[in-house]
């Protein structure tokens, strides 16, 4: 019964007596109305209107009546409002388990501080180690892969039942015989879905003997994906676009085939001389009307053409000179880096500074326009893709270009054509085609697709299993990058009963 509610400060007080006519005994289950006396209570509960609450509860201590009992007195529970030595109510206390499962101590504080709640981060963190890990169900697919507490350093291994797609269990190691003691405490397990690591298939074999192993179908084309690199790595040079021979660059402008300011000069005051000199003026007149000296006026009045009075300028040489046409070939082939030109001419003989070929490149710049620069090359890890990914989800382009690479490289189509064949058949799960695959996989001349057959044929009935069956490990994956989030969000530098606890125990 609520006596009174009352705001003390920043929080609210509410002061409440328990009247239930008797109690139940928590150790014999028997009810008692003999009263012992009384005493009082705080519990903290969930803020209300954003303000900090408590419970003043006045509770009694009971008689048992059992004289078998080992309790001779006990206090009475309010049912969903308290619990034995809990200084909160029952439902603060699961918000605050739910806090900390989702973000660890000093996240979780900083939260609960929000929500008007005082509590630290190591109480959060008891908390968690307090709650009861679930039970392992009977389940008959069971899913296993390898997470890091320590990258590259210390391994764990998460198990995942395949149909729920929930953990059960959370291994210290990732070693067989851990494995093996775990399926042996578990005999209930029909079929172990895994990775391609061999960890794994030996424990399973030996906690086991004979269980039904499947191999994961990411793994199988993370396996032939990382051979087909290798394999295109090798013939990088194939998926350059073929340019054709760059044509000759004119190094000297105002050659012959150009018109200069020069030129133009003569012709223009050659048709002016001759149009006054056909109108019947003197030499005197027109050199008064032009402003031309009367021998310059008397010089392109007898010249028949401009071209006749056209004179090549002496050219000027310098040290650059000898290597014009070499420096004019690099930059048609794409090379304008001064520094690197300067040095490539240096060891052909070249004194001079590098702010001179720096003129030259912009001299060519100029006059020969903006050179054609050929596309990149695809990158290696694109190339792949475009081969086992799915040839409906790939653009035109995409299709295209891999269709150039495989036309001028064989072994590069060989290798499409078989890696082809095997994405069809993981994502159509036709396992009974793998033998004639690996047939034709031992046939070939692409020495990373004999390599990944011989791999396969290791681990044939796992991979059989894989390429048939619907089970896969995606799940597990899923599970495995959740688990890693845990333990860089304050679980990292934990026990690993914390950690297993809070990967086990969802919110």
């Amino acid at each position: 019964m609520i006596n009174s509610i009352a705001r003390i400060g920043r929080s609210v007080r509410i002061t409440a007596i328990c009247t239930a006519p008797a109690a139940c005994c928590p150790g014999c289950d028997t009810v008692s109305a003999r009263v012992h006396s009384h005493y009082g209570r705080r519990l903290a509960d969930t803020a209300v209107a954003g303000q900090e609450t408590a419970i003043d509860l006045e509770v009694r201590r009971f008689f048992c009546a059992n004289p078998d009992c080992t309790k001779k007195t006990f206090s009475e529970q309010v049912d969903q409002l308290t619990f034995r030595y809990g200084r909160r109510t029952v439902t603060l206390q699961r918000a605050l388990e739910q806090v900390a499962l989702a973000l660890g101590g000093q996240a979780g504080q900083r939260l609960a501080e929000r929500l008007a709640v005082r509590v630290s981060g190591p109480t959060l963190l008891r908390l968690i180690r307090r709650l009861d890990i679930p039970k392992v169900p009977e389940l008959t697919v069971l899913g296993i892969d390898e997470f890091a507490f320590r990258r590259g350093r210390r391994f764990g291994a998460i198990l995942i039942d395949m149909d729920s797609h929930r953990p059960v269990d959370v291994l210290p190691d990732h070693t067989a015989d851990t494995f093996a003691e775990w399926l042996c405490q578990h005999p209930h397990v029909r079929t172990v879905c895994r990775d391609r690591g061999g960890a794994f298939a030996e424990g399973a074999e030996r906690g086991q003997p004979g269980i039904p192993q499947v191999a994961d179908r990411w793994h199988l084309l993370h396996n032939l994906a990382t051979g087909l690199e290798k394999t295109v790595t090798r013939h990088r040079s194939c998926l350059k676009v073929p340019q054709p021979e760059p044509e000759p660059v004119d190094t000297q402008p105002g050659s012959p085939g150009e018109e200069t300011a020069y030129g133009r000069k003569i012709r223009e005051r050659h048709h002016d001389v001759q149009a006054l000199f056909q109108r019947g003026l003197t030499i005197e007149a027109i050199s008064a009307r032009l402003g031309l000296d009367r021998k310059t006026v008397r010089k392109y009045a007898k010249a028949p053409t401009a071209e006749s009075l056209m004179r090549e300028r002496p050219g000027r040489s310098s040290a650059l000179t000898p290597h014009k046409q070499y420096l004019a070939r690099r930059w048609a082939e794409g090379c304008d880096n001064a520094q690197i030109l300067r040095d490539e001419i240096a060891a052909r003989g070249y004194l001079g500074c590098r702010k001179s070929v720096r003129r030259f490149l912009n001299t060519l710049a100029q006059h020969n326009g903006p050179r054609s620069v050929p596309p990149p090359p695809p990158a290696v890890a694109d190339f792949v893709g475009w081969i086992i990914g799915r040839p409906e989800n790939q653009s035109d382009q995409a299709r295209q270009d891999l269709k150039d690479v495989c036309g001028r490289c064989p072994e590069i189509a060989e290798a499409c054509r078989l890696a082809r064949g095997f994405a069809t058949i993981l994502r159509r799960r036709d396992g009974h085609r793998l033998a004639d695959w690996l047939t034709q996989a031992d046939a070939s001349r692409v020495k990373e697709i004999r390599i990944f057959a011989n791999g396969l044929r290791k681990d044939l009935d796992a991979v059989t299993a894989g390429l048939t069956l619907p089970w896969s490990s995606g799940a597990v994956e899923g599970h495995v990058n959740r688990a890693k989030t845990i333990k860089r969000a304050m679980y990292g530098r934990a026990s690993f009963a914390l950690l297993r606890i809070r990967i086990l125990t969802q919110p």
